[in-house]
């Protein structure tokens, strides 16, 4: 055996395994991950490229003479691979070749002797569950043709398989059940399969987790099947083969690591807890013997994955792998202090950034072992060099595994780290005490915090009283659905005397409905997409609007006489959290409420146009429930869902509104306020992809603009200024003042339209754009604080429903509302109540279209539910000579008799005049059906 004492470079090699092989801490990170150690054994001579054979399987033997502390101390687990020498030294690859099947075989044998050595002997204990899995599918051969047999053939191999080691392979599973009385075999028949498909599916927690994890990889794709078979099929023997054969070799590398990861995790009062990570010394690794494979596939899967493992790879070779690059003079390491951190400080620092990049040498400390060096005497030392028993008063051992050979300089042991006390049985005993000892007053804290978890407002007696389902707080936010005793799902005071006025009519409505059981019942939900508390209060009173439209609605129907068709009118109120993203949960409990309680019928609410909308209305269909927006106008909204409908008017109609005014203005030359308009128009949006409405109203505009011949240009600006390296609201105005022409605004009202005032007002605040905004900017409107503020730059803007204080003469039907209103909510009459939005109006009307639409079902004696309400909703037309429409708060709803429609004909939409910090009604222009009064002669109709 060769002396590596004084060798060049061993010594920084044992200094890097002290450092690296002992855990790190309890629950290891990413970044705990060991890097691989590849020791390339060097020429003594250099004109040599043939090193010493025995030199790489020396080497492996005197990293593991260290590992095996003859000082006394534990020895550190490991295991111990040496393949035989090369006879031809490769050439090095350009690039790394594609993996071949015969690659994926050498690797599998490879993997196999690691996992036998770490399970067994010094290394012991480690569990491969999912190697041993992989390597058996592999092995099978199923020689059916149909491949629904080949499943049922691999799911009695799989059957057999179980059973044949649970009986510690001396039992077959026919042998075992003749073994069982009648009752056993009974239940063998019965209970076996049930419990073989669950473990097989990966479904059942507890059950299956090597299945599920095979389920869920990635790396060959595991199909459509929910069970496990499809997936084996294609890894059994003959049909692995027609896989990528990388994608085969990284899934069972995967494996190998997952299963080290999974009892590595151990805490030591079961399953063991090892204090060092497990190390793996592979000899003479090389392309033909599946070494340079597995140091490859190792790189590329923590690459990919990015998770802790805990294998520790320590290699020997005469090339670096895995490209067979041949030793570099600035890989020798230098025995020096001042250059300690070659090996582990340079390396911590590159690996991340290669390790983003995919680079296989990311995880790869590439360490020359045997350049020559000189001693203190002039002496060279290198490979061959032999230790002299004269010189150091030993005698050289007879056997490279009876003792480690003595040198002039001591040699660095290392020992395997102690477990801590808590970590031994008795320990864990101990602990257990512990915890049983101070249980019960955890019990206290488990019930406030289960109370927390569910909005509620005292203490939950776990096991004694239930606890909320319907309300759970997700991040930070209360999401679910009440009927407005639970105080917490819309916080803050804004929502409060809406929220506490529609509990108190919930309570009237359940009562009247006792006294007149003819009146058919029917419950709304209204769908709020509040935040948590500390939200913009502009935003909140948005929606305390439409749920405050909803409770006039629900009070008109209290006051009614007692009617066979004039329905009762209960209201939920659910929340999805901010921009509905928990709207599939909440649709989905709807649904579980809806089918427990059938008078659920329909959802309303519901405030801005966006991909979790949509999503939203996909789902709330799926459970059976039609929705009826009041605010939404994306064009798409509408084929979303056939369960679908609005009482707003869409994006597209908008955009003609606004493309026939904007053509007047420029057949005139001016704007509105008297200054000079170019002929061409600008369109700023929002660069937000998930914000449909901005991206529909964008396009609707440039569309309608250019059939009329007017050049367009759109900019897009980031909403709130999330990105410091786009542009933002403000200097979108700011950039909107060199514009020139009409400066259409489609993005969101708050919080981005003050920011682009703000930066029209900074820049130009003398000589402003002529701007036209979407009706999303009757947010801003309604906040008199902002709005009121802007005194300089006067703008038009789009608004779906007029509040009494901008109609120059407000229809009876829209003062009754607003009476009715004011006299529910005082507050509506105060500064701090009324805004100018018109979203109580929109969803009057959206809560009174279901409400119509009832009334039409008891009329025809129809059973009343979601499905026949959807159908009811669609008659609400004149089409036909059914004279079913009905002049709303804003506007007449008629859906047009068809199903594709689905949006009211000709909604009115007005052009509102905001100047010198309020609206001006005088100014307004009005686009509503070609019969209506008071709509301009240029407008256009559907």
């Amino acid at each position: 055996m060769q002396d590596f004492e004084a060798v060049e470079g061993f010594g920084k090699l044992i200094e890097a395994v002290d450092e690296l092989y002992a855990r790190p801490r309890r629950r290891c990170r990413y970044e705990d991950t060991p890097p691989m150690l590849g020791c390339v054994v060097a020429s003594e001579s250099p004109d040599s490229d043939q090193p010493d054979p025995r030199a790489a399987e020396d080497l492996v033997e005197a990293i593991a003479a260290r590992l095996r502390s003859l000082d006394g101390k534990p020895q550190v687990p490991y295991t111990m691979t040496v393949r035989p020498a090369e006879k031809v030294q490769p050439p090095a690859d350009a690039v790394l070749a594609e993996l071949e099947a015969d690659d994926v075989l050498m690797l599998q044998e490879r993997l196999a002797e690691i996992a036998n050595g770490l399970s067994a002997g010094p290394a012991g204990s480690y569990r491969f569950p999912r190697f041993w899995l992989l390597t058996w599918l592999m092995d099978q051969e199923l020689d059916a043709r149909d491949v629904s047999e080949k499943r049922r053939m691999l799911r009695d191999l799989l059957y057999q398989r179980a059973v044949t080691r649970a009986s510690h392979g001396g039992t077959k599973a026919g042998d075992i059940a003749t073994e069982l009385p009648v009752w056993g075999r009974l239940l063998w028949i019965l209970l076996l399969p049930l419990y073989f498909w669950a473990r097989h599916s990966g479904k059942i927690p507890g059950i299956g987790r090597t299945y599920r994890w095979f389920l869920k990889q990635t790396d060959v794709s595991p199909g459509n099947d929910a069970l496990f078979f499809e997936l084996g099929v294609r890894l059994s023997k003959h049909q692995w083969t027609g896989e990528k054969a990388e994608q085969v070799a990284r899934l069972m590398v995967n494996a190998l690591l997952e299963d080290l990861r999974d009892d590595f995790r151990g805490a030591g009062w079961i399953r063991r807890y090892h204090t060092t990570f497990p190390t793996v010394l592979l000899g003479r690794i090389s392309r033909s013997n599946g070494g340079y494979t597995l140091v490859r596939m190792v790189a590329e899967v923590r690459n990919d994955l990015r998770i802790f493992d805990p294998l520790l790879l320590i290699t020997t070779s005469n090339r670096v792998p895995p490209l067979a690059n041949p030793p570099q003079p600035d890989a020798v390491v230098s025995e020096a202090g001042e250059e300690k951190q070659t090996l582990l400080g340079i390396w911590r620092k590159r690996m991340e950034g290669r390790s983003r990049q995919r680079e296989i040498e990311a995880w790869l400390i590439a360490i020359t072992i045997g350049q020559p060096a000189r001693r203190p005497d002039g002496a060279l030392s290198g490979l061959k060099k032999k230790v002299k028993a004269k010189a150091t008063g030993t005698t050289k051992p007879t056997s490279a595994k009876a003792a480690v050979p003595v040198t002039n300089s001591t040699p660095k042991y290392l020992h395997r780290v102690p477990r801590s006390w808590w970590r031994t049985r008795r320990g864990g005993a101990l602990i257990a005490f512990v915890v049983l000892g101070v249980s019960f007053g955890g019990y206290a804290g488990f019930g406030f915090a289960d109370n927390y978890r569910h909005c509620g407002d005292g203490f939950t007696w776990l096991g004694v009283e239930p606890a909320t389902t319907s309300v759970s707080r997700i991040d930070g936010t209360c999401i679910g659905v009440t009927d407005g005793s639970n105080e917490l799902l819309l916080p803050g005071r804004a929502f409060d005397e809406v929220r506490t006025t529609i509990h108190a009519n919930n309570q009237q409505t359940v009562a009247l409905s006792k006294a007149q059981p003819d009146r058919p019942l029917i419950t709304l939900v209204f769908m709020s997409s509040a935040a948590a508390q500390g939200s913009s209060d502009s935003v909140m009173t948005a929606e305390r609007e439409q749920l405050a439209g909803i409770a006039v609605a629900q009070a008109v129907q209290l006051n009614k006489p007692a009617q066979a068709y004039e329905p009762l009118l209960r209201i939920l109120i659910a929340n999805a959290g901010p921009q509905l993203r928990q709207g599939e949960r909440v649709a989905k409990q709807l649904g579980r409420m809806a089918a427990a309680d059938p008078s659920i019928v329909a959802v309303v609410g519901m405030v801005q146009s966006r991909q979790s909308t949509a999503t939203t209305i996909r789902a709330l269909a799926g459970v059976g429930l039609p929705t009826v927006a009041a605010t939404l106008t994306a064009d798409t909204m509408v084929d979303v869902s056939k369960l679908y409908f609005q009482v707003s008017p869409q994006n597209s109609r908008e955009a003609k509104v606004a493309a026939a005014h904007v053509s007047r203005l420029l057949a005139k030359g001016k704007d509105p306020f008297g200054r000079p308009l170019a002929r061409k128009a600008t369109i700023y949006k929002s660069d937000d992809p998930t914000d449909t409405y901005s991206q529909n109203l964008a396009a609707d505009l440039k569309t309608s603009l250019t059939e009329r011949g007017v050049p367009v240009q759109v900019e897009s600006f980031t909403p709130g200024g999330r990105q410091p390296d786009t542009m933002d609201a403000g200097t979108a105005g700011s950039a909107a003042c060199d514009a020139g022409g009409v400066v259409l605004y489609a993005a969101r009202g708050l919080v981005d339209f003050p920011a682009f005032i703000t930066g029209v007002a900074d820049h130009c605040r003398n000589q402003p754009p002529y701007v036209l905004a979407g009706d999303d900017v009757t947010t801003y409107i309604a906040d008199r604080t902002a709005s009121g503020a802007n005194k300089s730059v006067p703008f038009q803007y789009l608004s779906l429903a007029l509040a009494p204080e901008l109609s120059k003469d407000p229809p009876p039907v829209a003062s009754d509302f607003y009476e009715q209103l004011n006299n529910l909510f005082p507050y509506e009459k105060s500064a701090r109540g009324r805004t100018l939005d018109g979203h109580a109006a929109l969803n009057y009307d959206a809560a009174y279209t279901v409400v119509l639409a009832v009334s039409y079902l008891r009329r025809d004696r129809v059973a009343i539910n979601g499905g026949t309400v959807w159908t009811a909703l669609q008659s609400v037309t004149d089409a036909g000579a059914s004279r079913r429409a009905y002049q709303g708060v804003t506007g007449r709803i008629d859906f047009g008799g068809t199903i594709g429609r689905r949006v009211p004909l000709n909604k009115p939409v007005t052009i509102v005049t905001f100047r010198n910090g309020q609206p001006v009604p005088a100014a307004n222009l009005v686009c509503g059906g070609p019969n209506e009064a008071g709509t301009e002669a240029w407008c256009p109709f559907d």
